[in-house]
Order: structure tokens, then C-alpha cells, then sequence
């Protein structure tokens, strides 16, 4: 049986070499993969946020032109308060609710 010292000592130099690099590359390539799905994640929660936002402003969209163009205490100012507070399921502050709306 022969044993090739210099085969044998460039093993164990790869080993001791490449061990630390491959492991520090593993972690590097850990971290970058957990940013980016933390990132994808914050993306699609703020999406759905906006998503319902608009839902609720296109909702809204008709009852609070109807709100904000109505003159003072008229049937059409009324109606158009009692969609809103419907909606919502209580009293809101119309005026701001509208404004929100149509901005």
C-alpha cells in the first residue's frame, strides 16, 4: 500500500481551505435569500392594503360626489350620508370620509 504524502496533504489543505469559504458562502447566499423573501412578503401585504383601499374609495366614489355637490340639508345630502354611514355601519365624519375618497 502506498500512501502519496503530498496527495494527502493538499486534501486536507482544500478541506481546510475550502471548508470556511463554501460555509461563509452558504450563509451569505442564507441571509440574501431571507431579505428578499421578507421583501416579496412586505410587497404583497402592501399591495393587498392598496388593493382594498381602492375598493372601498370606488365604493364610495358616487355617494360622496352626490355628498360633497348636494346643497345643505337637502334629500340628496341626506341619502348620500346614510349610504356612507351604512357602509361603514355607523356614523362617520362624512366630509372627511368624502375627501379621502375623492383624492
Amino acid at each position: 500500500m502506498e500512501i502519496n504524502v503530498s496527495s494527502i496533504v493538499r486534501s486536507v489543505a482544500i478541506g481546510v481551505v475550502g471548508l470556511p469559504v463554501a460555509l461563509g458562502v452558504s450563509g451569505v447566499l442564507n441571509t440574501t435569500s431571507s431579505y428578499l423573501n421578507a421583501q416579496a412578503e412586505s410587497t404583497l401585504s402592501e399591495n393587498a392594503r392598496v388593493v382594498n383601499q381602492n375598493n372601498v374609495k370606488a365604493d364610495l366614489t358616487k355617494d360622496c360626489l352626490a355628498y360633497l355637490l348636494s346643497k345643505n340639508d337637502t334629500k340628496l345630502e341626506r341619502d348620500s350620508k346614510d349610504a356612507v354611514d351604512e357602509y361603514f355601519g355607523g356614523d362617520v365624519s362624512h366630509k372627511e370620509v368624502c375627501n379621502w375618497v375623492i383624492d
